[in-house]
């Protein structure tokens, strides 16, 4: 996700977090990475903090996030994120199992001052775990957008819509989206599937639907099927001819204009 300089911040905060902890991280095309246009940075951060700190975490009653899915992943979420606090991220809000509850809940988790170097910035968390990354413009999100493995969704987040689309073209990802987090999988027209480590093929839309065709190729034998007949029994001759034609075909100037030329059926 690429906030730019001239994002409705509001819509950019609320998006941010509805994208990145929507199923609680759990999918796949979910934000995890944020790079933020440091003019508006300090606002931007002030906001999703606001939000993302109030997430409530049950699986009753009125709530936000439940569990993740499986032990092996609540342990990858804490893992990434201890790595990423050990090597100098800092913590917003969450970063922990929530103490109240039994089971495999993890607080809502904002990261700033993230580099590379860090698990949570250069593998998939796929937990909720957001990682900001403060840039000095567009041109130096864009970059660092794509210096990655994995390439599914992203998003820009702009009041100049024609921009966003252009820079959105610019994104070395399967779909994207302007002022959303990535819902294209819900457009059962558009194709949908990723670049990179994201896999590749695509489902939905005619690309989707020709995926699950098979092509089968007809062929018609201008000869009636002379050629074919003539192959056995076999003779020194035809091999002595056939390697005439071929010296021909290929190992003169008219020969190589006639192979060139594009016969009718």
């Amino acid at each position: 996700m690429i906030v730019c300089h001239d994002a409705d911040l509001d819509r950019a905060a609320a998006g941010g977090v509805a994208g990145n902890f929507f199923n609680a991280g759990q999918y796949c095309g979910g934000i995890e990475r944020i790079y933020v246009v440091e003019s508006v940075a300090d606002a931007f951060i002030e906001k999703v903090v606001a939000i993302a700190s109030k997430l409530r975490l049950n699986t009753e009653g009125e709530f936000d996030m439940g569990a993740l899915y499986t032990e092996a992943q609540f342990e990858t979420v804490k893992e990434h994120v201890e790595d990423a606090r050990a090597k100098g991220a800092k913590v917003l809000c969450g970063g922990q199992p929530a103490p109240n509850l039994k089971g495999l809940y993890y607080e809502a988790t904002v990261l700033t001052d993230v580099t590379t170097e860090m698990r949570s910035l250069a593998e998939e968390t796929f937990g909720p775990v957001m990682n900001i990354i403060r840039v000095k413009d567009e041109e130096e999100a864009l970059r660092l957008v794509n210096d990655s493995n994995y390439g599914l969704t992203g998003s820009v987040w702009t009041k100049d819509v024609e921009r966003g689309v252009e820079i959105d073209k610019r994104i070395d990802t399967g779909s994207v989206d302007v002022n959303d987090f990535p819902q294209t999988y819900g457009t059962i027209e558009a194709p949908f599937g990723g670049r990179k480590a994201s896999g590749i093929g695509q489902v939905n839309g005619p690309i989707g639907l020709r995926s699950y065709c098979h092509a089968q190729p007809v062929q018609v034998d201008r000869f009636g099927g002379k050629q074919t007949a003539g192959v056995f029994p076999r003779d020194n001759s035809q091999d002595d001819g056939f390697q005439k034609f071929i010296k021909f075909l290929w190992g003169t100037a008219a020969g190589r204009a006639i192979s060139l030329m594009r016969v009718p059926f």
